[in-house]
């Protein structure tokens, strides 16, 4: 297996060092040290690459989404109904050391060209069912607005009234990225939706992270509706205490929490992942801390192309190792203890 790229934006190491910083000075009181330090230990291990991601596990997969199943051109990915997810690039701000595309980001796969797109777009034209794009990767944002511009107007041409979904982790690890005029440019491309990945709340925070706390605020503000998405990770957010702070201050901004993710069975991953069991029990948790506004879905990708679940409403049972559902067609799916 080949590693992730070990590459951290400047505004998330200047994050790094702040948290670095306040933990061990003598200027601050004792709980704001040991809040800082917490925080750097949970920043640290999204970004900083492990030996543990050496390690594979057997049920660990290389797609663990199953995407190949149901790609329709080189970038576009069609698994459910009403909506599809298109890969315009492999390129990120920052290599969160969880991802799930780690055979795909990373990787040198330039934004798309004009030549992908019409595939794409041809693809669109004869699928009227589809009523949502996922614009993801890597990350968009990396693309200029120009090539943003050039993507949002072939879809739009395409298919006029599709609902756009820009998936991004801009806001949290390159906020400097939205400009006056990229936020104009997201405008004139209504419907489209921002959806952030925000997995802490010092990544939000107005003391810690003004300019990522900012952006967020602009956007809202200039008519950009955003729902976020967060991953449920070992040593970084699996405890309620953290999650509920992430969700209730999301909520405050404008912010509508979408999906709380259990993690993808990628390749060396292992270490980053919660038990399903632990994970309900803390989802549990947190439905008596939160509204039902702050409170995202729980969900899963059933690996090997069994699609996003929602992991409450599903009945597991234990089948040796693993976890077991049964679909509506019968198919049995899997996620291990």
């Amino acid at each position: 297996m080949e590693l992730l790229p070990n590459q951290v934006s400047p505004y998330y190491t200047n994050l790094l060092n702040k948290l670095a910083f306040a933990a061990s000075s003598s200027n601050e009181n004792t709980e704001e040290r040991q809040e800082a330090a917490e925080a750097f230990v949970a920043i640290n291990r999204q970004c900083t690459p492990s030996k543990a991601e050496e390690h594979i596990e057997e049920n660990e997969l290389a797609d663990p989404l199953g995407a190949k199943l149901y790609q329709k051109t080189g970038r576009l990915i069609h698994q459910y109904k009403n909506r599809c997810l298109l890969l315009t690039t492999s390129k990120c701000f920052t290599y969160c050391r969880f991802c799930f595309r780690r055979s795909f980001a990373g990787k040198g796969t330039g934004f798309i060209n004009s030549t992908e797109m019409a595939e794409v777009s041809d693809y669109l034209s004869q699928h009227p069912e589809i009523k949502e794009i996922l614009i993801s990767g890597g990350d968009p944002m990396t693309g200029s607005d120009q090539k943003l511009n050039a993507l949002f107007y072939a879809i739009r041409k395409a298919r006029p009234g599709i609902l756009i979904r820009l998936c991004t982790r801009a806001p949290i690890f390159a906020p400097e990225r939205f400009t006056p005029e990229t936020i104009d440019l997201l405008k004139k491309y209504a419907p489209l939706w921002v959806i952030p990945h925000i997995n802490h709340p010092v990544e939000i925070s107005k003391k810690w992270s003004p300019k990522s706390y900012e952006v967020l605020t602009q956007l809202i503000q200039n008519g950009i509706p955003i729902q976020s998405q967060t991953v449920l990770l070992h040593g970084i957010n699996d405890n309620v205490k953290t999650l509920t702070s992430l969700f209730e201050n999301l909520v405050f901004m404008g912010i509508k929490p979408g999906y709380l993710f259990q993690t993808d069975l990628a390749e060396g991953t292992s270490h980053f992942r919660v038990p399903l069991e632990k994970g309900k029990e803390l989802y549990a948790e947190l439905k008596t801390e939160l509204s039902g506004l702050s409170l995202p879905v729980y969900a899963v990708d059933l690996p090997g192309g069994g699609g996003k679940i929602n992991i409450m409403a599903t009945k597991f049972e234990k089948d040796g190792q693993n976890w077991k559902t049964v679909d509506q067609n019968g198919k049995e799916w899997f996620y291990p203890v």
